[in-house]
């Protein structure tokens, strides 16, 4: 055969099917047939063709073949054999071996048969695991060319049937694989099953396309699954089994560990003795002229090895009588809190509603330990009483309802068994985010920058064509090499050290602790667990008192753990453990030997990183490398334990290294943390609303506008709310010491944001709850001041030219309500009459333009309540019917009945919210975004940035509100300030623009340039323009607006403020103080009303809101305060300052600085100024009522507000049948005046609490409540 022969092999006979016409055909024949000729050429030197002899000698070693004898065929194999790489290296190979050529005379070689290895280009340097040798004989290489060419021609066939369509449906199917999403609004799935059906039946296209759509579908759904209906799965189990719901016992607690890394090398008989391995390369101060102690690069506290030591003894608890198992389970289910067993888990549980017994953890060898990382359990075991309060209190749709006191004990069980498991749940929840958020932020460095970015192996991943999610939820086992990992005895601080050395010396008494061998260690840790209680509320903690219910007394506590956060501890690396741990030291490098674990290198290779060539790449300090020398003669003989540790430390980058451990080790428990976390079907498949319910899920959950998304702060301040502010560093990054998070947050400008004080107990906070004292206590201005100066500085401090906004703190600005001093009360006077001191020529309430303020106000709130109503009704359909003869329905002439029509709303949401809202944008013009009907959504604008909806704007105004007033629980409150500085600083800048022109009828009139952009016909166009203008005339306050605005910046500039101060230290605080509690009062008068306890006075109030009198106006009144006194929830503080003059003349039991807490709900049941206090009475004196202050500070708008709210309830209490929507899901809470069945409410420490319609959150303002009624 030819040469040219050869190279046309595969193509023989292919012309003749192909009719020889198809150039783009032969064009590919002639490509293939050229790649394969340099072998077909023979070509390769030293290499014989079939048929041909070798034209080299070859010497005759071992098994040689001749020609004579059969072709040996590969075997076969469960794998589907691979396609052939693009650019394949052809190596021949012989069963004769090839010798070196000579120039001597080629002699004669037997006839031998030669195979080809098909292996992928050199160029590669991923190893599939196909890229074994595969031997081809040359006959199987030219089939396997026949093949390839035989599909190409049907591929080439089949593309003549591709139509247009067809071509779109493969372009978005190769787009939806690409994007890992279909878009099945273009009937994709339909258009592929048509693709695939006109394709014929050995379609090489169809044939793969049906392949690639049978593993589309087969993907959509995991398998196995992960999770389970199955009740046994719901919860964790003590043990840590049923993590993973196909293999029950991965993972479980008393299983063996398991081993990773393969050890290959030959160990050597002799291996360096344990003790001097520690003396030589381990002790603390080790080397000759060191210091004795290296404290941490990046300067962390001793409080992140606190939780270290918790996440250790959560996975690794190795049995002492079986050293190949760990007692606890291989999860981060908080086992040294809850237990490591059934038998554990119930000693720590209290059995009554779901609690632990307080203040106390399961694991004995905690008690080993420095007394803070005790302190950390007991923070998580409060905060676990915590939760199962809040959930059974919340009851998440009847999902935690406490039996009946009669009910069997197996229903009691049930309800404390539920509470316990779900409190674990969301517990764990936080414990896991503080893991992620706080602690590997930490290791990584990522804590010294503004980055929201985090190793968060929960990410959410999609499956498209180039990347292929890792499993989650599969389970977990760990391993022997972790646990060597993590025995981080360098990293313990100085203090640490000198406690570690007293409990020696406890328990050895008549010993020197350094002197301690090991046997007697292990005797005494044995004899110190044995002797420990079983119980674990029985066990002493830091030679610490319980209180009589219990607990420890608060104080100590907080001490223990300040000081650990102020600690500073060790430096990894070689020479830095304490020498107290020599003979623990020890104990480990024969446990590794026992485990017969690979060295240092076996591990680095394993884990894909270099190995160490010599010892000085090990640890470049050139004793220790000396010294390892002569222990192990070899790089590669150095043992993996205490390798890890003597091993050079990582220097600090930023982010990147915050830890420093050694570089093995920062590696692996990266990789260590990817794999607890994402393997473990609680954080992943079944971290849900559902499992933790919709408040759990949100409790423990991240935000990164908040500290970066770290999350430690929440288990702190709930632990100790009455020790932090809840701004305290030591509360929000307790992981670095306090000197160094001061140097973190001033590079970061975020210094001014934190309490730098060390945490001390706050005063008690007295209550007053007579009406008489209340009240006497609101006149006294001169003894008794505001307190709400700070938090009024958190908004103010955002103005352009405030520089405490970075250096804090905040500078008290000179507003009303911000102190008792002159300058406060020229502000109050500023607001008054810039509200009330309308233009020349209002005052006419007969006057439609120029009306008077109450004629304006009635006549805002009268247009927009109807508008709302309007827009956010909803007909109910089944309800819509025609009534019976004694129904709603009016009779006809004929004895027919009228239709009824029955409507929903949400009263809240819907009306209340939105029309106190827009009367705020139209007093402080303030832009929204009007919604046009069914035309086009009009933005309006301003130059500073796009306007608000009506929930964007009075979300803003109520977060305002609450942190001046209601900013109350110590855990949230940091939250509600840097939400408030941010909705601060938009408002401040969109006021000071509209300042210097604009308006809202200047805005609403520059929409019209934008309707001719957005519609094309002159009808259309002109009634968009009907309907700006309609908005524009509903929404307009006369007299208010940029001209209110104005009135304020000329009366402030004659009280010596500029255009700044009066907006940011005037305007800004007023408009945050007007709204949400106007929507909050008014949605508790409506709550009273449609009450079992107040409904019976809503057919009166039909008939007074449908009548025109100044007497229904006063009824109205009343019936309104009365029914805001029964559900009212303010209350005011005030802090005892008497001046030297008052207090000669002022008898008081409280003592200078006390802050007390004017309980009005309570005050306002005081039957003395009440009579009958729990029945609506319509003759009180209006000046009884306290809810919006009294004297000097009260509310300076109240005569606006309740013109405002008495003319909605008007509206509202005239609808026809009025009452709660049957499907509303409010809660029962028990007051006073009765049950609240259509709110949704839940009682707390500082007052009633109200919670939105999806039970996650809770806040001072009602969120929802639907009613219903009739037209």
């Amino acid at each position: 055969m030819s040469s040219r022969d050869e190279g046309n092999l595969n193509m023989e006979g292919v012309n003749a099917g192909n009719g020889g016409d198809d150039k783009k055909f032969v064009k590919e024949k002639n490509k293939l047939g050229s790649k394969y000729r340099n072998y077909f050429t023979g070509k390769f030197q030293g290499k014989s063709r079939k048929g041909e002899k070798s034209d080299q000698k070859r010497p005759q070693k071992g098994n040689t073949r001749s020609n004579s004898e059969p072709i040996p065929t590969p075997a076969p194999t469960l794998e589907p054999r691979p396609e052939l790489p693009s650019e394949p290296t052809l190596i021949p190979t012989s069963q004769s071996q090839p010798r070196p050529q000579s120039n001597s005379q080629p002699q004669s070689q037997p006839k031998t048969i030669t195979t080809v290895t098909i292996m992928p280009p050199k160029s590669s340097t991923s190893q599939p695991r196909w890229t074994s040798d595969i031997p081809k004989t040359t006959p199987t290489v030219v089939s396997d060319i026949e093949s390839a060419t035989h599909s190409i021609h049907s591929i080439f066939h089949d593309l003549k049937t591709i139509t247009p369509e067809d071509a779109n449906t493969l372009l978005q199917l190769f787009s939806s694989q690409i994007k890992g999403v279909q878009n099945d609004n273009t009937l994709l799935l339909e258009k592929t099953v048509k693709l695939l059906a006109s394709q014929p039946e050995d379609s090489q296209i169809g044939k793969s396309l049906t392949a690639s759509f049978v593993n589309t579908l087969w993907d959509a759904l995991p398998h196995p699954p992960v999770r389970s209906l199955d009740k046994k799965f719901m919860y964790r189990d003590a043990d840590g089994g049923n993590n993973n719901i196909l293999m029950p016992d991965l993972g479980k607690a008393g299983t063996a560990y398991a081993k990773s890394v393969k050890p290959e090398r030959m160990r050597k008989k002799n291996l360096p003795d344990p003790g001097e391995l520690f003396d030589g390369l381990m002790r603390r101060g080790g080397l000759d002229g060191e210091e004795a102690f290296k404290g941490s690069p990046t300067g962390i506290s001793s409080q992140l090895f606190y939780l270290a030591t918790i996440i250790i003894h959560d996975l690794f608890l190795t049995d002492h009588e079986d050293m190949t198992k760990s007692k606890t389970s291989s999860y981060l289910d908080l086992a040294p809190l809850y237990g490591c067993n059934q038998e554990e888990q119930n000693a720590v549980r209290k059995f009554e509603d779901g609690k632990l017994k307080p203040d106390c953890f399961s694991s004995k060898r905690i008690l080993g330990f420095p007394p803070g990382v005790g302190v950390f359990l007991i923070m998580f075991n409060r905060f676990h009483n915590h939760v199962v309060g809040m959930l059974a209190q919340i009851n998440d749709n009847g999902r935690f309802t406490k039996p009946k006191a009669e009910a069997a004990k197996s229903a009691f069980d049930k309800y404390d068994n539920d509470l316990f498991q779900t409190g674990r749940l969301i517990t764990c929840g936080l414990y896991v985010n503080i893991v992620l958020k706080d602690y590997v932020r930490t290791i990584l460095n990522l804590n010294r920058t503004t980055s929201k970015w985090d190793l968060d192996p929960r990410v959410s991943e999609t499956k498209t064509l180039l990347n292929k999610p890792a499993a989650e939820g599969v389970g977990n086992q760990v391993t022997a090499e972790f646990n060597l990992i993590y025995r981080w005895h360098s990293a313990i601080s100085q203090r640490d050290e000198k406690w570690t050395n007293a409990e020696y010396a406890r328990l050895f008494p008549n010993k020197n602790p350094a002197d301690v061998t090991l046997p007697e260690l292990l005797r005494g840790l044995h004899s110190m667990e044995a002797e420990l209680p079983t119980d674990p509320s029985q066990r002493s903690f830091a030679d610490l008192n319980r209180l009589s219910n219990g607990s420890y007394d608060d104080e100590s506590l907080v001490s223990i753990f300040s000081s650990s956060v102020e600690d500073l501890s060790g430096a990894f690396g070689a020479t830095n453990v304490p020498p107290i741990m020599r003979s623990i030291e020890i104990l480990s490098i024969l446990q590794s030997r026992s485990w017969n674990m690979c060295t240092l290198n076996e591990f680095r290779s394993f884990v894909g990183l270099s190995r160490h060539t010599s010892f000085a790449d090990i640890n470049p300090d050139p004793v220790i490398a000396k010294r390892l020398k002569e222990f192990y003669g070899s790089p590669d003989d150095v043992e993996f334990y205490p390798g890890v540790v003597v091993e050079k430390i990582k220097p600090p980058v930023v982010p990147g290294s915050g830890l420093c451990t050694g570089y093995s080790i920062s590696y692996s428990i990266l990789s260590d943390a990817v794999g607890l976390v994402r393997g473990d079907r609680f954080y992943t498949t079944d971290y849900t609303p559902e499992s933790l319910t919709n408040w759990g899920y949100n409790e423990v959950q991240f935000d990164t506008n908040i500290d970066d998304g770290a999350v430690l702060y929440k288990l702190v301040l709930r632990a100790f709310p009455n020790h932090f502010q809840g701004n305290s560093i030591y509360a929000h990054f307790p992981f670095v010491t306090p000197e160094t998070n001061r140097e973190i947050q001033k590079d970061l400008g975020r210094e001014n944001l934190y309490s730098w004080d060390k945490p001390k107990k706050k005063a008690d906070l007295p209550k007053v709850e007579g009406w008489e004292e209340c009240k006497k206590i609101l006149d006294d201005k001169a003894n008794w001041k505001v307190t709400w100066g700070a938090p009024i500085a958190v908004l103010t401090s955002q103005s352009p030219s405030d520089s405490t906004k970075t250096t804090g703190p905040p500078k008290i600005p000179p507003f009303c309500l911000a102190g008792d001093e002159s300058i406060n009360t020229t502000s109050r006077s500023l607001i008054i009459s810039s509200f009330h001191d309308l233009p020349t020529g209002h005052g006419n309430k007969n006057d439609k333009e120029h009306p008077d303020w109450q004629s304006s106000i009635a006549q805002f709130y009268t247009d927009n309540t109807a508008d709302l109503f309007d827009k956010h009704k909803v007909l109910i359909p089944n309800l819509s019917a025609y009534s019976n003869a004694n129904g709603n329905g009016s009779a006809t002439r004929n004895g027919a009945v009228a239709p009824r029509k029955t409507y929903r709303v949400d009263i809240v949401s819907d009306i209340c919210n939105r029309v106190f809202t827009r009367f705020a944008a139209g007093v402080f013009d303030f832009p929204l975004k009007l919604g046009m009907g069914n035309t086009v959504d009009v933005n309006v604008t301003t130059d500073v940035e796009d306007g608000y909806t009506e929930e964007e704007l009075y979300t803003a105004l109520s977060t305002g509100f609450i942190c001046i007033f209601n900013n109350f629980d110590v855990t949230k409150s940091f939250v509600v300030n840097q939400e408030a500085r941010a909705v601060a600083k938009r408002l401040g800048d969109i006021l000071m623009e509209h300042t210097n022109g604009g308006g809202i009828g200047g805005v609403v009139e520059g929409l019209k340039d934008r309707l001719h952009s957005l519609v094309h016909d002159d009808e259309t166009e002109r009634l968009a323009e009907e309907k700006v203008e309609k908005e524009k005339a509903r929404l307009a306050l006369k007299g208010y607006g940029k001209s209110m605005l104005q009135r304020f910046v000329d009366k402030g500039k004659k009280a010596g403020w500029g255009v700044e101060r009066v907006v940011w230290e005037q305007i800004l605080p007023t408009s945050a103080a007007m709204t949400a509690n106007q929507s909050q009062l008014l949605s508790q008068v409506l709550d009273y009303y449609l009450s079992d306890s107040g409904s019976s006075h809503l057919p009166k109030l039909y008939t007074i809101a449908h009548e025109t009198s100044k007497e229904s106006d006063d009824l109205l009144l009343h019936y309104f305060l009365e029914a805001a006194r029964l559900r009212g929830t303010v209350a005011l503080f005030r802090l005892y300052s008497p001046s030297q003059a008052a207090s000669q003349t002022t008898t008081t039991p409280h003592a200078p600085g006390t802050v007390v807490l004017l309980n009005l709900p309570l005050a306002h049941y005081d039957p003395v100024a009440f009579p009958n206090p729990e029945t609506v009475v319509l003759d009180r004196n209006l000046d009884s009522y306290l809810m919006f202050g009294h004297g000097p500070h009260e509310c300076l708008g109240r005569d606006i507000a309740l013109a405002g709210m008495v003319r909605v309830f008007r509206i509202i209490v005239g609808l026809k049948n009025l009452r709660l929507d049957a499907g509303s899901s409010g809660y029962s809470r028990k007051s006073t005046a009765g049950e609240s069945r259509g709110m949704k409410t839940v009682e707390t420490e500082f007052g009633m609490a109200y919670l939105d319609d999806e039970l996650a959150t809770l806040g001072p303002f009602p969120k929802g409540l639907r009613v219903c009624w009739d037209e």
